[in-house]
């Protein structure tokens, strides 16, 4: 990794994850990194999770999810050397995996989180519904179960 002199390793993996993010916007791809700050999970569109991961400054493509077989690897620096062409062919080139997410029906409101009536002991735990940045899950079962739960508390919802 190369941080830079009194950096943080916090500081460093946001400028890292900040240049991660700019590599695809700058090339028209919408994406969301979620999950750990150091090994963050890449969705895009809301709809999959690429085959992708970043270690150090490298973005490494793989064939399919889990796999070892690295199919592109592009340095994330301030310019990086990849044009939105070769960025697509590459995303089209990879098997990705679905991510599931918690609509409420009838509307366009998505699971995003939960709030407590009283955050201090997390009593009385509530569902919170938006348009933006909805909650995902990887696992479709479990997906199902959060749905499950939802349902029993009286919400009228669907997995996309």
């Amino acid at each position: 990794m190369v941080m830079r002199k009194n950096e943080t390793l916090e500081e460093m993996v946001a400028r890292r994850n900040k240049r991660l993010k700019s590599l695809f916007s700058r090339n028209g791809v919408n994406v969301r990194l979620v999950g750990d700050e150091q090994k963050p999970a890449v969705i895009m569109d809301e709809a999959v999770v690429l085959s992708c991961y970043v270690k150090n400054f490298d973005l490494h493509f793989t064939k399919e999810p889990f796999s070892d077989e690295i199919v592109k690897t592009v340095k994330l620096k301030h310019e990086p050397e990849i044009t939105r062409y070769e960025i697509q062919e590459v995303i089209e080139l990879c098997k990705h995996r679905p991510v599931y997410r918690i609509l409420l029906k009838g509307g366009e409101l998505y699971l995003v989180g939960y709030n407590y009536l009283n955050s201090e002991d997390s009593v009385g735990r509530y569902p919170v519904f938006a348009k933006h940045k909805p909650k995902v899950y990887f696992d479709r079962s479990y997906a199902e179960k959060v749905a499950e739960n939802l349902v029993e508390e009286g919400y009228e919802i669907e997995i996309v």
